[in-house]
């Protein structure tokens, strides 16, 4: 019998589904296909070995269960030997039910007799699922569900659920601090009924637009609450069903009242720093045309009375006027550097890029301080190692910057030489400033082109000026895309480096 049923059911081995068949005579296993042989973990040797079908029941209790689920389903017709004449659809039972190593699992069974030439009922098949990783889902699902129903209940922000015509479908309970009603009292309402008609009027405005166009929006406006207005900050996002169609929207409203007091402040502040900014500007402008226009007439006037003393003038005299021209020099280039520092940090020096010869630049700087190099007894050393020398820079910010390189070698440096020196290296100008000097530390080197920042500070300093040079020259080398690099020792030296990008205008 058992081979005939092997033969007869060979094709349910294909079935997606674990099948089995049992006999109603003895209640044994007479069959399994292939998925039920691996649920089950039984063999066709376990079947002709007699498997009952108790053995795939994890407790006698659940296998009784299935016993009475087949008698109400007409068992009895087998128990009489009558003709079996009950064809309704069974219904889906769960059975906790088992491996053959014991392991257990929720198994769900829908079954059907069979019946001999008689239409007695000999055998019953039943169809059985695994659940179990199926229920382990649910599971999940309904903790997470309830997680989030928890974040939900317990969110600072208004969280909504609204349908196309403005209705409220579902609300947390946050709406109620704000809104002063009960949720009963705030879902089924439509938004009409729950805000003033300007702020209703923007929010259908963007909700019309999310069905629309099914975007997301975000917008802030004022809203009512219970004690007082606040702003508040709404982002609604449609919510589409299987078809993808839009049936809602799920919308998050956050109180932004602090934020937006906050970017008042800082607006109200911004303000306040531009006035500030523009009487800094119009002091500088002040105290440097009441500065500029004495020190021009001090100089003026102190040049026509050296020449109108002529011959008279004692050498002791001649070192007073170099005094007077010295200190007033300084003075003015005081000023400059404060006129320059101010409008670099404006934002209103604007540059203008030209092709130049870089050669030309540096021999007319060259040949300016070299008068002072050589009262210190200095050697000035200028080599243009190549003739390929154009670039393109802004040729007054370059010229302050070289000069005050040049200038600080020469300032910085008691005996020995500066060799300033111009290359093109791999396509780009190299030059490079190298002196004998006194050298910078290594601790100054991470600040030495802040403002008003310099190595010997104090009134004992050893040298004069107000710390701007060097701040000026890098801001200018940036403009211009000019990178620097300083390398130094102290007591030994200084080499400041300057790569000219490659570019066009």
């Amino acid at each position: 019998m058992q081979k005939h049923i092997r033969d007869e059911y060979q094709n349910f081995d294909f079935l997606p589904g674990a099948l089995i068949e049992v006999d109603l005579a003895n209640r044994t296993i007479i069959y399994m296909n292939r998925i039920a042989f691996t649920l089950f973990e039984q063999t066709q040797a376990d079947l002709d070995a007699g498997l009952l079908l108790r053995d795939i029941f994890q407790n006698d209790s659940e296998y009784e269960r299935s016993i009475k689920v087949a008698e109400s389903f007409g068992l009895e017709n087998y128990q009489n030997r009558t003709a079996y004449s009950r064809y309704e659809k069974q219904d889906l039972y769960d059975f906790l039910m088992k491996k053959k190593s014991g392991v257990g699992f929720l198994g769900e069974c829908q079954g059907a007799f069979v019946l001999d030439d008689n239409k007695v009922p000999v055998g019953a098949r039943i169809y059985v699922r695994d659940l179990s990783e199926q229920r382990d889902q649910e599971a999940i699902h309904i903790q997470n569900e309830a997680k989030y129903r928890t974040l939900l209940e317990y969110s600072s922000d208004i969280i909504f659920l609204i349908d196309s015509k403005g209705v409220v479908q579902s609300v947390n309970r946050a709406a109620t601090k704000y809104l002063g009603r009960e949720i009963s009292e705030i879902e089924g309402k439509n938004v009409s009924e729950l805000f003033p008609p300007q702020t209703v009027e923007t929010f259908k405005g963007y909700l019309n637009k999310t069905f629309i166009s099914g975007e997301s929006a975000t917008y802030e406006t004022p809203m009512p609450a219970t004690d007082k207005a606040i702003w508040v900050s709404t982002s609604i996002n449609p919510v589409r069903d299987r078809s993808g169609n839009i049936k809602a929207v799920l919308g998050v409203s956050r109180d932004v009242t602090a934020w937006k007091r906050a970017e008042e402040s800082l607006e109200q502040a911004l303000i306040e720093a531009r006035n500030a900014n523009k009487v800094k500007d119009q002091f500088i402008a002040n105290i440097t045309h009441e500065i500029r226009t004495p020190l021009t007439t001090i100089t003026g006037f102190t040049g026509r009375l050296k020449q109108s003393l002529g011959e008279n003038l004692k050498p002791a005299e001649e070192d007073y006027f170099k005094f007077i021209n010295n200190s007033s020099q300084r003075l003015l280039r005081t000023v400059d550097s404060i006129i320059n520092i101010s409008e670099l940090e404006a934002g209103t020096l604007q540059l203008d890029l030209k092709l130049h010869r870089l050669g030309q630049l540096i021999q007319l700087l060259c040949e300016k301080l070299a008068p002072d190099a050589h009262v210190k007894g200095l050697h000035l050393d200028w080599q243009n190692l190549t003739e390929d020398d154009e670039t393109w820079f802004d040729q007054p910010s370059i010229y302050h910057s070289i000069h005050n390189i040049l200038q600080n070698a020469i300032k910085y440096t008691d005996t020995g030489n500066i060799l300033i020196r111009l290359d093109r290296v791999e396509g780009e100008l190299q030059l490079t400033c190298t002196d004998t000097g006194i050298g910078i530390s290594d601790d100054y080197r991470q600040r030495m082109f802040q403002v008003f920042s310099q190595e010997s500070e104090g009134l004992a300093k050893d040298y004069q000026g107000i710390g701007l040079g060097l701040a000026l020259t890098k801001r200018y080398l940036d403009m211009n895309q000019v990178k620097i690099h300083v390398d130094s020792e102290k007591g030994l030296g200084s080499t400041f480096t300057l790569i000219f990008p490659i570019h066009s205008k």
